[in-house]
């Protein structure tokens, strides 16, 4: 496998792509302490302004990327442009990392046309179909930056939800921000019996890890490079998140969450209950053995 090194020369401060008003920012963050069972209310202003003085110092001094952000695809040929362009626009030391799970249609001839334009995309591809869980420890052990951020069927990507996923953590108050769609109201497109499950399965691996999460699944993620380093993944082909969220939970790592404006991937009706019936074997599994 080959990628490519990290030349991005950012010019301006990551804190120009967020919201400068501090009111605006302060409902967007709750923090949940692992292990604790407890969720508080922490203000933002100050690590905000502390992130973004860590922010200019790692511009000025790092010589490895700052941000890794990590793009699963299998047959995203429908989406996978766009994505790109936004996160190229992103104002930071960044790479680009694009890891292919043996996709069939022009996913990677689209991804190879922009990485002759910007070298800070790499481009990492399974020689067979490996699977989810596959492709994101492929993405995890390539990744160089500080602070992983993973995007996961996401089609539109809006820089403000990396921007402030990342900032947080760059400023020594957690070590993992989760995005969710249903922190302030679910989906319009679920259905009632949708909310349910997602309720019912959400509320027991709240019980069993003492996070207080407000769905199973986080379409985009950020991480400290060091607190995945201290979690070990299972080589199981399902349900990554599940565990990985009880994983960090053992080692009582804080966990924020945060709306999210960007949009994924929909679902069937078919497909979503397929996929809920697998999160709630690993759910189950998991609360047996934490």
């Amino acid at each position: 496998m080959e990628r490519s090194e990290s030349k991005t020369d950012a010019k301006n401060s990551i804190r120009d792509q967020s919201v400068d008003n501090a009111t605006e920012i302060r409902p967007y963050y709750r923090v949940h302490p692992g292990g604790s069972g407890s969720k508080t209310e922490q203000p933002m202003e100050v690590v905000l302004s502390r992130a973004d003085a860590l922010l200019r110092h790692e511009r000025q001094s790092c010589t490895e990327p700052m941000l890794s952000l990590l793009v699963p695809t299998y047959n995203a040929e429908c989406w996978i442009s766009g994505v790109l362009e936004t996160l190229l626009s992103l104002q930071a030391e960044k790479e680009i990392l694009i890891v292919d799970d043996r996709s069939t249609d022009a996913t990677i001839s689209l991804v190879q046309s922009f990485q002759d334009k910007h070298p800070d995309i790499s481009l990492l591809q399974h020689d067979v179909h490996r699977g989810h869980n596959a492709t994101l420890r492929t993405g995890i052990a390539g990744a160089f930056g500080k602070v992983v951020v993973v995007l996961e069927e996401i089609t539109e990507i809006k820089n403000k939800d990396v921007v402030m996923l990342v900032k947080p953590i760059l400023a020594g108050c957690c070590d993992v921000v989760y995005g969710s769609h249903h922190i302030l109201s679910s989906p319009e497109e679920e259905s009632k019996w949708m909310r349910l499950v997602n309720r019912i399965l959400t509320g027991i691996l709240n019980l069993s890890t003492g996070q207080h999460l407000s769905h199973t699944r986080s379409p985009l993620k950020a991480f400290r490079r060091t607190t995945l380093d201290a979690i070990s993944m299972s080589t199981s082909r399902r349900a990554t998140d599940i565990e990985m969220i009880f994983r960090l939970s053992e080692n009582g790592q804080r966990i924020y969450e945060m709306p999210l404006d960007s949009c994924v991937k929909s679902k069937s009706a078919a497909g979503f209950f397929h996929q809920q019936i697998g999160i709630a074997i690993q759910v189950i599994r998991h609360a047996l053995h934490f």
